[in-house]
């Protein structure tokens, strides 16, 4: 049998929205278990809210009185409700009248991943045109001609393990193996 498992959370350092009105609010639904907690939204790690989502199963709902009260950011919101969705698990917010249950609450969610989309897609292309301007190159630096004739040359002598030969070398020992791997060594 489905049921409903409610997560209330206030900041730390300010009270705009107390447990106890979550709470209050919660009442009307008749929740199976509530989950709470005073931490700041955001944080990634909330012990209460992995607590409640740990116990949530395929076609249960998670309640919250407010959208902010489950994350703050966009994509931190999509996450969650990605979760949620690949799970089987509704979502309903009770200021917000969101229910995820109904047609115009799948809707919401689908409009509010393809937001957090574009503002991934933004902060991506804003970041590489301002690394574009001062030619900073993204990624890890290349490793010199000179150092992977190094690491061959000591690979062949077989007196060295790979994680030696890295060391001395001064690059991980995934890049040792992948130069080996290209070299068919």
């Amino acid at each position: 049998m489905p049921k409903t498992i409610a997560y209330a959370r206030t900041s730390t350092g300010k009270q705009d929205l107390g447990i106890e009105v979550q709470k209050d609010a919660f009442k009307a639904y008749n929740p199976y278990k509530i989950y709470s907690e005073q931490i700041s939204g955001r944080l990634e790690k909330r012990p209460e809210l992995l607590k409640a989502l740990r116990a949530l199963r395929k076609d249960d709902t998670l309640l919250i009185y407010k959208l902010d009260r489950l994350g703050r950011s966009t994509q931190q919101l999509v996450k969650i409700m990605n979760r949620l969705n690949d799970r089987g698990i509704h979502l309903l917010s009770i200021s917000d009248n969101i229910n995820t249950t109904t047609p115009n609450g799948r809707c919401f969610f689908t409009i509010l991943s393809a937001i957090a989309e574009l503002e991934s897609d933004m902060i991506s292309k804003r970041t590489k045109d301002a690394l574009r301007q001062t030619d900073k190159k993204l990624g890890r630096p290349r490793i010199s001609k000179e150092t992977v004739e190094k690491i061959l040359k000591l690979h062949k002598t077989g007196r060295l393990h790979n994680n030696e030969i890295a060391e001395r070398c001064g690059v991980s020992l995934s890049s040792v193996y992948n130069i080996l791997k290209r070299s068919n060594q």
